[in-house]
């Protein structure tokens, strides 16, 4: 089997977090598997801050843009002691005497001045074979600088282009790390959400139950019919469906949750409440401000400035490579142009949306303070004997909907918020 030489760094790196598995293929001896088996933190809690500093230590984009980084800097290094390395063929130019008046007075000590007509023709025939040789070796040698000076300028263009790329790695790290932290956000809400949902669902469902029995006991008093009973039993069955559903979807992201944070899946987690939760308008930067630090402008930005210089410093042979070099520039600023907008509209919207669900949290706030109100009425109502227990209890079912409501509305609004904060930092999403 053939066998592949890595270096003792590249071994170290793949051992460094995971143990890799190796194993040969049955359909193809020369095919090779390797299937890292991860080390597994166990816990039976989390909170927002633990989720967040794990997905950054355990994501694998960062180090593979680190890598990347680290890789565009060694071919620039290389490229660039190629170039200083690099050579020019020379030749001193000579003449020897190659006519009968030259032979005959060549001017030189070294050179004896010849008088005897056969030493002279045969002189002549063989400088002029010499100096023909001469001329072409001058030539081959200008024609081999030609290329020398052509490679040159090609690895110096693309060293400055791994330059300008080494720049927009940097950009992509941080930009990858701000886009980390608000995916994890994101994903942390969700489950909570579908949580809180899940906990009012099963006692919804309780209710229902009991809602069942009801009916089901008046039926057989002759108070209520079988449709009733029946139009009950759907009610629960259909219950049962959505929160079996939702079961599986909370379950699903708790999965994907924790194999990106690198712990053991337990799907009695507890994932715990995100603590002061502060509601308040978000606060909106302008745009042209967010547009200068967002690092999708400042990439833009490089490969711009690294359009016009390739424009100034490239070598081209013919007229239709100044015209690329001219319509290259011309595309990368109408890139630029086009980000700025795309992000215009994204900022816009992130901002309206943070707006939209301000909004939604003070409606919810108000429709929680009235059905509070109308529940402080119906326990009085209880109290005297106007309604029963029954009564009460399904009333109590419909505050504690506003409530799970309520904090829905909070949720979405907090990630909206983390999201606008994050365009402050440069991650426009």
């Amino acid at each position: 089997m053939k066998k592949t030489l890595i270096s003792l760094s590249t071994a170290l790196l793949l051992l460094s977090s995971s143990a890799y598995v190796y194993a040969d293929s049955t359909l193809d001896s020369d095919q090779n598997v390797y299937v890292n088996e991860d080390v597994l933190e166990t816990v039976s809690s989390i909170n927002l801050d633990y989720v967040l500093d794990k997905a950054l230590k355990d994501s694998h984009n960062l180090p593979m843009l680190t890598l990347k980084y680290a890789a565009q800097g060694s071919k620039k290094a290389d490229l660039e002691e190629q170039v200083n390395n690099m050579g020019s063929a020379s030749l001193t130019p000579s003449h020897l005497p190659s006519t009968p008046a030259e032979v005959t007075n060549t001017g030189n000590p070294l050179l004896p001045n010849l008088t005897d007509p056969t030493d002279i023709a045969w002189t002549v025939m063989q400088n002029n074979a010499m100096n023909q040789i001469m001329q072409g070796m001058g030539a081959l040698a200008g024609g081999m600088n030609a290329i020398i000076s052509s490679q040159r300028a090609q690895m110096n263009t693309a060293a400055h282009q791994l330059g300008t790329d080494q720049k927009n790695s940097l950009l992509q790290t941080d930009e990858a790390k701000a886009g980390i932290r608000l995916q994890t956000i994101a994903q942390y809400v969700q489950l909570l959400g579908q949580k809180k949902q899940l906990a009012f669902m099963n006692e919804y469902e309780g209710v229902m139950e009991k809602e069942l029995l009801r009916a089901t006991l008046l039926s057989e008093q002759g108070l209520a019919s079988s449709e009733d009973v029946l139009t009950a039993q759907k009610a629960i069955n259909k219950q049962k469906d959505d929160t079996t559903i939702l079961l599986n979807n909370y379950r699903l992201g708790l999965v994907q949750l924790s194999t990106d944070i690198g712990i053991s899946y337990d799907p009695n987690l507890v994932i715990q409440d995100i603590e002061s939760i502060t509601i308040e308008p978000v606060v909106e930067t302008d745009t042209t401000t967010l547009l200068k630090g967002s690092y999708q402008m400042k990439t833009s930005g490089n490969n711009l400035d690294e359009a016009v210089w390739a424009s100034g410093h490239t070598v081209t042979q013919t007229t239709y490579g100044d015209t690329y070099l001219g319509v290259n520039l011309a595309i990368t600023g109408q890139k630029n142009e086009q980000t700025k907008l795309e992000l215009t509209k994204k900022i816009q919207s992130t901002y309206n949306d943070a707006r939209n669900a301000y909004a939604a949290v003070l409606t919810e706030q108000r429709n929680l303070t009235d059905v509070q109100a109308d529940f402080q009425k119906m326990k009085f109502r209880y109290e005297v004997g106007a309604i029963s227990k029954h009564d009460l209890n399904k009333f109590q079912v419909k505050v504690d909907q506003i409530e799970t409501l309520l904090t829905a509305a909070k949720l979405k609004y907090y990630v909206l918020k983390e999201k606008a904060k994050a365009m402050d930092t440069g991650f426009i999403q």
